[in-house]
C-alpha cells in the first residue's frame, strides 16, 4: 500500500513553504532547496569501511592544504603513506606521523567545503575523533600579516555543505571546549595569535567589493573555502575540530594583493607544526 502524502502550501514573508508530510517524516519544502534541512542522522549513503585498512586505531588527524610541507615531510621520511582514500578522481593520500608514542594521520585535502566534509566523514568512520586543520586564507584587512597565527572561532556560512549538517543559520562556531584547548596550547607555545571570524565561500572568483565590505561589517577577518563545513560536520557528528589559518593574499575593495603567500614556506611549516601540537591536546 502506497504511503499517503499531504501537501500544504503557504506563503510566509514572501517565501513559499510546502510541508510534505508522510507517516515517517515531515520535511518543510522551502523556496530555496539549500534551506531544506533534514535532521535525520541516518543517511542512505554510508562510508564502506571494509575498503580501508584498519590496522591501527588512530584517533587524531591533521588536515592541511600545504603540499610543499607534505612533500618535505615525505622526502625526509618523517611521514609515510598509510593508505589512499577511495574516491572518484585523484585519490588523496593519508599519511602517518609518529610523535613520541602517539601516531596521527596527516591528510593533504582537496580544496572546497564538499571535499572537507567528505574527508571528515570518511576518517570519522575509520575511528578518527579529533581533527586540526591548517591552511591559508585571504585577509580582508591589509594589516593582518602572515606572521600572525589565526584561530578561526566562527565562520559565516556562505557555502552549501554546512546546510546539510546543521539547520540554516548565518554562522557556525567552534566548540568551546576545543577552542579553549587550542588557546591553551598556543599560549604554552608563546604564540602571537588572533581569534577571528572567517568567511567561508564556494566561489573564490566571486569575492566582489560589496560582498567583501558586507563580510567585514559583520566582523570577518579572512575568507576561505572550508571552515564552515568543518565546524558543521564536527558538530553534527560529535567530533572535535579546530582550524588554524595564516593570512596570505589580501582581498579588499582596492583590489587583490597576492603577497607571494605560497612562497612563505617558513610560516606554512610552522603552522603545520602548531596544528600537530594542538591536535595532541584535543
Amino acid at each position: 500500500m502506497k504511503e499517503q502524502y499531504t501537501r500544504h502550501i503557504a506563503e510566509e514573508n514572501g517565501e513559499m513553504r510546502v510541508a510534505v508530510k508522510s507517516p515517517k517524516s515531515t520535511i518543510v519544502q522551502q523556496l530555496y532547496p539549500i534551506l531544506e534541512y533534514d535532521p535525520n542522522c541516518e543517511s542512505i549513503t554510508q562510508v564502506k569501511k571494509d575498503i580501508y585498512p584498519q590496522k591501527q586505531k588512530i584517533k587524531r588527524c591533521v588536515i592541511t592544504y600545504f603540499q610543499d610541507v607534505i612533500v618535505k615531510l615525505e622526502t625526509s621520511y618523517k611521514i609515510f603513506q598509510a593508505f589512499k582514500l577511495r574516491i572518484e578522481g585523484k585519490r588523496p593520500e593519508v599519511y602517518q606521523l609518529n610523535v613520541g608514542n602517539e601516531s596521527i594521520y596527516v591528510l593533504l585535502c582537496p580544496l572546497g567545503a564538499p571535499q572537507a566534509a567528505r574527508m571528515l566523514e570518511i576518517l570519522a568512520a575509520l575511528g578518527v575523533e579529533k581533527f586540526m586543520v591548517c591552511g591559508g586564507a585571504g585577509t580582508l584587512a591589509n594589516e593582518i600579516t602572515g606572521e600572525k597565527i589565526l584561530l578561526a572561532t566562527a565562520a559565516v556560512r556562505d557555502e552549501g555543505t554546512s546546510y546539510h549538517y546543521l539547520p540554516p543559520a548565518r554562522e557556525v562556531k567552534i566548540q568551546e571546549s576545543v577552542r579553549q584547548k587550542i588557546i591553551d596550547c598556543l599560549r604554552a607555545e608563546k604564540e602571537n595569535f588572533l581569534e577571528i571570524k572567517t568567511w567561508t565561500t564556494d566561489a573564490s572568483f566571486r569575492e566582489t567589493p560589496d560582498k567583501v565590505e558586507l563580510r567585514k561589517s559583520e566582523g570577518c577577518a579572512t575568507v576561505e573555502m572550508e571552515c564552515a563545513a568543518y565546524y558543521a560536520v564536527a558538530e553534527f557528528k560529535g567530533l572535535a575540530c579546530g582550524q588554524l589559518l595564516y593570512a596570505g593574499d589580501v582581498v579588499h575593495r582596492q583590489g587583490w594583493e597576492y603577497r607571494d603567500w605560497h612562497a612563505r614556506n617558513d610560516v606554512r611549516e610552522h603552522l603545520f607544526d602548531l596544528a600537530v601540537k594542538c591536535v595532541l591536546k584535543l
